[in-house]
């Protein structure tokens, strides 16, 4: 049976130490209707001093331990079209060595170009988000079958030392017709900082 990569972590750990299992507090047993029991105080856990902060999702919140890292790849799908899910993409990279947005979307671009042997880059150019901030925008086309070629669009836009990376795909009818409304939503992004 094969195992998830996820839990493959957790496969052939050693048995927890008897003091571990000691200090999980187990809870109170179940009681059937009408089954009094005696009251006994609950015995309190030692208070452990976590160091957490507040991270607010869309919907929901989570104290995350501090030295924790928020790597989350935010996904908004569309239709899908002509044989492919419509989407777009963004990617969140906070603390980068880039000190300007051209640094960093040579760096995405050449990356890309080294990743997909097949792709061509067919533009690139500065671009204003309709919040007025500067961003990079790179289109590409490649080939991921035989049979079926993607364009690609990038948005690229740095504010500090934080990265942001839009992508969206298209099939060469969806180009067109999708395009431009998926093209006006990136635009949109405005980055809260």
């Amino acid at each position: 049976m094969k195992i998830p990569d996820y839990y493959r972590q957790f496969q052939n750990q050693p048995p927890a130490k008897e003091e571990e299992n000691k200090q999980i507090e187990q809870p109170p047993p179940l009681q059937k209707q009408g089954q009094q029991t005696s009251q006994q105080p609950v015995q309190q856990s030692k208070k452990v001093e976590d160091k957490t902060r507040a991270y607010a999702a869309d919907c929901f919140t989570i104290n995350m331990l501090e030295e924790w890292q928020d790597k989350t790849i935010y996904t908004f799908t569309g239709p899908v079209t002509d044989g492919i899910q419509h989407n777009v993409i963004i990617n969140v990279d906070p603390d980068l060595p880039f000190e300007n947005l051209i640094d960093y979307a040579d760096w995405q671009i050449k990356t890309l170009e080294e990743e997909l042997k097949s792709c061509t880059l067919l533009k690139r150019n500065e671009i204003k988000l309709d919040n007025g901030m500067d961003a990079y925008e790179a289109i590409f086309s490649w080939f991921p079958t035989d049979d079926i070629k993607i364009y690609q669009h990038q948005i690229f836009v740095l504010v500090d030392k934080t990265a942001y990376k839009l992508t969206a795909s298209f099939t060469k009818k969806t180009r067109q017709t999708l395009g431009p409304q998926v093209l006006r939503m990136m635009l949109s992004f405005d980055p809260k900082t």
